[in-house]
């Protein structure tokens, strides 16, 4: 289905609101950085493996940027290089579903076992969940906070739950926060160095492509104790050894700069803008819905089995979007009529979305 949906909007000519990449460049302070770096002639060259030095520094988060943070191809690569050097094969690993798709081939990859511990509503917790999942075998357990596809932020118990899991039973909390800095503003961001105390049981995974409209640009990271991360970064200098070195420098003189607040702040004051316009309309057609906290995504109840509606409205109506059933390893009744909108796209583009489906509905 993320193969299939974006190519049938190619094909169609259809509004791809399926998949979680802008229509729009990174901001234009980005660029600007981007310029000014690419004239000193050692930023084409190999740089350490482990990352530019002034990126690690920027994005420590108070760890180690030496000994605790390693620079990868993206989000994605930093997942596939934390699961190799976890995973030994037969290894189990919790997956809290609905679940962002790269997670359990990354799992899978590395010869360990996916276990999906499913939440079965847009409303539901895992934190009663996760104790029941366990077994000997559990090695880990993956998470998504900001959630890609719910975009809440996890709550209160579930994080005191996965701090429960590694510090009685030694499990290791592989954090996705790839949208962490697309909060509503004055909000402050929760994540896994802030809750799990040991940093050997702890990773961190974030990158530049959601907070900075950068999705190709493929600037991510991991952030994990020096045990784990000398395991990471021992798979991550066989696979892409450093990433385009030019663009680190960009990310890292803009992180490191005083407008760095401003520049994210502004590219979630624009998504929240755009989720709320696209909220209004899909309600006033009869669509439930409602932002939320990290509204790169809304979550829609469009009435009939999804993955019907979204095929028609593709071929039909001219507007592409996922099923949440997609992001289940196995179906769940109570989420068949959802539907995932991604609204990282221009305003004008939102608003030819919802007269298309306006005029469809």
């Amino acid at each position: 289905m993320f193969v299939r949906i974006p190519a049938l909007a190619a094909r169609h000519g259809a509004i791809n609101l399926a998949q979680g990449v802008f229509d729009h460049g990174p901001p234009p302070e980005l660029l600007a950085a981007l310029a000014s770096v690419a004239a000193n002639d050692a930023v084409h060259q190999y740089m350490p493996s482990a990352g530019v030095p002034a990126l690690r520094s920027a994005v420590a988060s108070g760890c180690s940027p030496d000994t605790e943070v390693t620079v990868t191809a993206g989000a994605t690569e930093a997942l596939h290089c934390t699961m190799a050097a976890l995973l030994r094969p037969g290894d189990e690993a919790l997956v809290v579903e609905p679940a962002y798709e790269q997670y359990a081939p990354a799992i899978v990859a590395a010869g360990g076992v996916p276990v999906p511990v499913r939440v079965t509503s847009s409303e539901g917790t895992f934190a009663s969940l996760l104790a029941d999942a366990c077994t000997s075998r559990t090695r880990l357990v993956v998470v998504n906070s900001p959630w890609n596809p719910l975009g809440r932020t996890l709550s209160d118990d579930e994080w005191a739950a996965l701090a429960e899991l590694a510090e009685r039973r030694g499990i290791v909390v592989v954090s996705d926060e790839t949208y962490e800095h697309l909060l509503p503003s004055g909000a402050r961001h929760r994540g896994v160095l802030d809750v799990i105390q040991d940093p050997e049981l702890r990773v961190k995974v974030s990158s530049v492509s959601k907070s900075l409209a950068a999705t190709g640009w493929r600037v991510g990271w991991a952030v994990a104790g020096p045990g784990l991360t000398r395991r990471i970064r021992a798979v991550h200098q066989y696979v892409t050894f450093c990433p385009a070195v030019p663009l680190q420098f960009a990310v890292a003189d803009l992180m490191a700069s005083p407008s760095f607040g401003d520049v994210v702040g502004s590219v979630a004051a624009a998504l929240h803008e755009r989720a709320g316009w696209f909220a209004g309309a899909l309600t006033g057609m009869g669509v439930g819905t409602k932002v939320a906290a990290s509204p790169f995504y809304l979550v829609a109840d469009v009435g009939s089995p999804a993955g019907e509606w979204c095929d028609r409205m593709v071929l039909d109506g001219g507007v592409a979007a996922l099923p949440l059933s997609v992001f289940y390893s196995a179906p769940v009744p109570a989420v068949a009529n959802l539907v995932r909108f991604a609204v990282c796209k221009r305003q004008s583009t939102v608003e030819e979305a919802a007269a298309r489906l306006a005029a469809r509905l």
